[in-house]
């Protein structure tokens, strides 16, 4: 166990380079367009003020007499259309390429980092208390136990506010960034059951929107109250997952959800007319806790307003 603590983090730190190394070439990428479209905008205003210069027959003031004006103005104008050129739609896929190219390149270390990201020791993900651990058996030449250290690194543990509000923080930006999620249930013989479905947030953080056709046979699993889900994938590879989901049916009705849908997932209403949209069943799916994971990081997030509250001892006894 002790040497598998050991290849995690000598795997997560080869991630953290290969990363750092995917982070500074992509910037060097970026910034050598930048130069080229802004030296290459800049010679061309440069070359044709020349041009305009010797076959206008009216005096120019002194400053306008020169070249390098020209050359600065024009180095601007440059600076800015490759500005907005990487924000178009061929920029972005001129940037797409580089970045699958960099995970081409960098894959070995990134997929061997993302097994070790998770670390389970007799049933609890203790990922986050490995280094201390390890460091732990290394200052103690005669540990009483591995559940001794790990208990005692568990208690002392110091969890920074800051790192929570970073997870919360990245699930907000991925939830922004897609509205699909792939929802999984079971069905009445206990095999597992997945589909693709369309989701929206509410003003409640990790309480979410889904909705489906009351004769559909997922009606009956949802109706189990229990799910996990798998958001899509976003261009770098971050997901969101959890397999402590709750679902109930909500006590609104589509039309009260509507305006959600159509701000969060236009055109989904296109294709329902009034009566489907009154017939439709919405659900309310409450996450627990979720992962937010990448090539880059992978936080866990808690909802403690959504916790089920525990049952008092004598009831559970009861």
């Amino acid at each position: 166990m002790i040497d598998d603590m050991k290849q995690r983090e000598f795997t997560q730190k080869k991630r953290r380079r290969a990363v750092s190394a995917m982070h500074h070439e992509r910037t060097r990428y970026r910034a050598t367009l930048t130069t080229v479209i802004t030296v290459v905008i800049a010679l061309i205003v440069g070359i044709a003020y020349t041009a305009f210069r010797r076959f206008l027959t009216a005096p120019l003031p002194e400053l306008w007499q020169r070249d390098w004006p020209a050359l600065l103005i024009g180095a601007v104008i440059g600076w800015l259309l490759a500005e907005l050129w990487l924000r178009s739609w061929a920029g972005r896929r001129v940037l797409a390429r580089k970045d699958a190219r960099l995970n081409q390149k960098y894959s070995g270390d990134l997929h061997a980092g993302r097994r070790w990201q998770q670390f389970f020791y007799k049933g609890e993900e203790i990922s986050a208390l490995i280094p201390r651990v390890l460091y732990t058996l290394e200052s103690q030449p005669d540990p009483e136990s591995l559940d001794a250290v790990i208990d005692s690194v568990r208690t002392t543990r110091y969890e920074n506010p800051r790192f929570r509000a970073r997870g919360l923080e990245i699930f907000n930006s991925l939830v922004d960034a897609t509205d699909l999620v792939l929802l999984s249930t079971c069905d009445d013989a206990g095999r597992p059951s997945s589909r693709f479905m369309r989701f929206v947030t509410t003003s409640r953080p990790g309480v979410w929107y889904v909705t489906s056709a009351p004769e559909a046979p997922k009606i009956r699993e949802f109706d189990r109250g229990v799910a996990a889900l798998i958001t899509v994938p976003t261009e770098s590879g971050a997901t969101i997952s959890s397999n402590r989901v709750r679902l109930r049916r909500a006590d609104k009705g589509f039309p009260e959800v509507a305006e959600l849908y159509r701000a969060q997932v236009p055109r989904y209403l296109d294709g329902m007319t009034p009566e489907d949209q009154s017939r439709e069943v919405v659900y309310e799916l409450t996450i627990e806790s979720a992962r937010v994971s990448s090539w880059e990081y992978n936080e866990v997030v808690l909802f403690e307003s959504n916790q089920v509250p525990a049952e008092p001892e004598s009831r559970a006894l009861a």
